[in-house]
């Protein structure tokens, strides 16, 4: 029975198709014009949707990713949390590894840079590339497998068994050449040869696009008795059938245990649980509201063609009646009008994807490196497209249900003398207005925080300035002494280059996004071991502020008498000047830094540290992280006293033309012609990548708001036009009867106004509440300054008003002769 009653509406439902296609095609105009709008809001969230899909929402392509779990560090004595995301301790993670029962895989992984030479496809130098050293069951645990070859064994973490490798595939290709002989023969990475044994598959990667080449991570007895240098990061899946809840308490017993038998390293440490996926948390804010402000634009687009199909069924009431009249159901009325809704939507989708494609296209790159889901990438697959179906269908219920049912009430839409049109239209219309004020508002406040963004002094001059990164390996250069030597020879010969100003190393350069910490005691500032503040430190060699521009405030600068036969010697920025001596002068006081790692487990350390330095100058603030952030006290140690084998070089030049990348390679390779520079790129561009985030998020803001102020501007010049049209027998009769002009003019735009101050006061007041989305994402000003909805306000009812003045000085036009003559 079910069946039988379902067959008949298909030839019903065929017709309906195929009528509203003819009625689409009698109007060309209006079906352009609305199926354009509609294409247009369903692409723009599409491709919202598949960026937030791509970088939030999907789970990344592992095994069990909903069981996957970073593991942190974390000490309740110290107030360090999970949010804290402190590095775990190598020799933790061995114990967490061996005591756990809660986890069926825990490994370690660590992101480090490696010096290439030897084979290559095109004979191409030295080079320094992105790898990673992980734990054998790594790639088991993600549930990837070697395209060519294997990957590593469980017993390749062992000394002397490690020297294996294996590639991935953009690495490969481009310095291989894609030779799948490749697996089985040796590579020189830092000095040792290594034996390729795989090739990852092209559409894995891990973290970093750039990433190489992953290593098995040596267990050696140093990584297992490393305990208090915090420099690796854990990643853990949990076994079957175990939850969070079950997992925390197992590692904070561990915690305590290893607290009781290590009580120098770790009394007060445990670890915390936190899961992969959801990823990349710290986009959602910007995400949600971007799919907000898109979800708005196609909201005014449907209301814009919406308010066409309502002046459609209108112009139409002829034909209903009659159609009415000749048996037609009330029913069957409504589902042709759906019909010609949906047929709009639809061919409005089938333009929105490929429109959404190049958008996408145009997109990626400039969407900031994200973690883990940006291996993905960003792509329409089934799940975008069955999210742009439910949106078609949601706007061809939203573009149809109301004219459907007008137009069904036969009878009822005069062409004249009825106002039921008008109250829909400005109704919609008031909508559209608060939709435009609030995205407005928003594209408002994140432009202005933008430009307080860039007008930020980071405390050192960009122009002429170039960065790149070294590393020297331990196999070469496996002392101090050996690592002052190089970097003294190098930048010797750098500085004597043609159209060097100045040069310097600085072991973390500005804006690299992490940094090196010591435990602050000062003499004479006694306080608990648990308050000891930390502060950044810096490695800097002679020159630093000259080749950086920036500017000693007091004291002297680091100079060639500063050596490790001499008093160790340090310099502070005038923040920390400021918090620990504000009513002092810290010229030779005395520091002692508590160093929260050693070149033993991190090689990212300096190779010789002391435990106090005399204080010798204060130089200027120098932003080293985000430019909205607060500069935070640092210590600027001396190269010569605390040599660092990880650094990166700054080249500034006088304006002369000079090919800084090839200069550096030519005087490296002098030194040593395995070595290869890294992250090679101008201080503007990496200025310029500071506020990437900031500036793609105020761009798509602004963009979505200029279309729907435009699409706001549309629809209030599209409902005033059909209102002045559907009253012309009204001011023909005033006009006749003795009224003025500007009487009608003002009649008319006076309602425009009405509904637009209707409109912006909601519009105010959803903007308001939405302040707190944006309060996170704004910088330099207040999510509610009331400047900017001052200022918003006023450009929408401009909009509006001129919008309507076209229609209101038409109304004036009118010929009262000609028109009663009609009637």
């Amino acid at each position: 029975m079910a069946e039988r009653s379902r067959v008949p509406w298909m030839p019903d439902l065929l017709t309906d198709v195929r009528f509203g296609w003819r009625m689409l095609r009698r109007s060309p105009g209006f079906a352009l014009a609305a199926i354009f709008t509609l294409a247009l809001g369903i692409g723009a969230n599409t491709a919202m949707f598949s960026v937030a899909d791509g970088l939030l929402l999907r789970p990344p392509p592992f095994d069990h990713p909903e069981r996957l779990y970073w593991i942190y560090d974390v000490n309740s004595r110290l107030r360090l949390t999970v949010a804290d995301t402190v590095p775990p301790s190598p020799g933790n993670f061995v114990e967490w590894r061996r005591r756990s029962r809660a986890f069926d895989y825990m490994i370690a992984w660590r992101n480090w840079f490696f010096s290439v030479a030897g084979a290559s496809a095109h004979d191409a130098g030295a080079e320094q590339i992105r790898g990673v050293t992980v734990s054998p069951g790594f790639f088991e645990m993600l549930g990837v497998r070697a395209a060519i070859g294997r990957t590593f064994g469980a017993d390749e973490e062992e000394p002397g068994r490690d020297k294996v490798a294996v590639l991935t595939d953009g690495f490969w290709q481009r310095r291989f050449g894609g030779n799948r002989s490749i697996v089985g023969q040796s590579v020189l990475v830092d000095g040792r040869s290594l034996t390729v044994i795989g090739v990852l598959p092209k559409e894995f990667y891990f973290l970093w696009r750039d990433s190489a080449i992953f290593l098995p991570m040596t267990v050696d007895a140093d990584f297992q008795s490393g305990r208090a240098t915090h420099s690796i990061a854990v990643l853990g899946r949990l076994a079957p059938g175990m939850t969070r809840g079950e997992a925390q308490p197992e590692l904070e017993r561990i915690g305590r245990d290893l607290g009781r038998a290590y009580p120098a390293t770790n009394d007060g440490w445990s670890a915390g649980l936190v899961p992969v996926f959801p990823l990349n948390k710290n986009l959602q804010p910007a995400l949600l509201m971007l799919l907000g402000a898109v979800a708005c634009v196609l909201l005014i687009a449907c209301i814009n063609v919406g308010n066409l199909l309502l002046a459609r069924a209108g112009a139409r009431e002829r034909e209903m009646t009659v159609r009415t009249a000749l048996g037609a159901s009330r029913g069957r009325l409504i589902r042709q009008m759906l019909a010609e809704s949906g047929l709009l939507a639809v061919i409005g989708a089938m333009l929105g994807v490929p429109l959404a494609a190049g958008a996408l296209r145009t997109l990626w790159p400039f969407i900031p490196e994200v973690r883990i889901a940006g291996a993905l990438g960003v792509t329409i697959d089934t799940r975008v497209l069955g999210v742009t179906l439910a949106v078609t269908i949601v706007t061809a219920m939203l573009l149809g249900t109301l004219p459907a049912l007008q137009a069904s009430r036969t009878g009822r839409l005069k062409v004249s003398g009825d106002s039921s049109y008008g109250a829909a239209g400005a109704a919609l219309l008031t909508i559209e207005i608060a939709l435009s004020l609030m995205l407005l508002a928003g594209a408002t406040l994140l432009v202005r925080s933008l430009w307080n963004l860039q007008r930020v002094d980071p405390g050192f001059r960009t122009d002429r300035l170039t960065t790149m990164q070294v590393w020297l390996p331990r196999t070469t250069y496996p002392d101090a002494a050996g690592v002052s030597r190089f970097y003294e020879e190098f930048l010797r010969r750098v500085q004597g280059v043609r159209g060097v100003s100045a040069a310097a190393f600085v072991n973390t350069r500005p804006f690299l996004g992490w940094s090196l910490g010591a435990r602050l005691q000062i003499p004479g500032h006694a306080a608990p071991a648990e308050d000891d503040p930390i502060v950044d430190f810096r490695v800097i060699s002679p020159g630093y502020l000259a080749a950086l521009g920036s500017r000693l405030i007091r004291g002297r600068i680091f100079d060639a008498g500063d050596s490790q036969d001499t008093l160790s010697v340090a310099l502070i920025n005038a923040s920390m000047a400021r918090r620990f001596w504000p009513d002092e002068d810290p010229m030779g006081e005395a520091l002692h830094l508590g160093f929260l790692g050693s070149t033993a487990s991190a090689p990212w350390w300096p190779e010789r540290t002391a435990d106090t330095y005399t204080i010798v100058g204060v130089i200027g603030d120098i932003r080293e992280s985000r430019l909205g952030d607060q500069v935070r006290p640092v210590v600027y140690l001396s190269s010569s006293q605390n040599p660092s084998r990880y650094a990166h070089l700054l080249v500034r030049t006088d304006g002369t033309s000079l090919n800084v990348l090839q200069t550096v390679q030519r005087q490296l390779r002098a030194i040593d012609p395995d070595l290869g520079v890294y992250d090679v790129q101008s201080m503007e561009t990496v200025i310029d990548q500071a506020v990437a985030s900031p500036r793609l998020n105020s761009t798509l803001l602004w963009v979505f708001a200029v279309a729907a102020l435009i699409l706001c501007g549309v629809g209030v010049y599209g409902v005033t036009s059909c209102v002045v049209s559907r009253r012309t027998r009204e001011f023909a009769i005033r006009l006749a009867i003795g009224a003025a002009p500007s009487t009608i003019f003002r009649t008319v735009t006076r309602e425009g106004a009405t509904v637009a101050l209707i409109g912006i006061s909601i519009g105010v007041g959803g903007a308001l509440l939405l302040a707190r989305t944006l309060a996170g994402l704004v910088f330099g000003v207040a999510a509610t300054d009331g400047t900017t909805l001052t200022v918003s306000a006023g450009v929408v009812f401009a909009l509006a008003m001129l919008a309507s003045w076209r229609p209101a000085w038409r109304a004036t036009r009118v010929d009262p002769m000609t028109v009663l003559r009609a009637e």
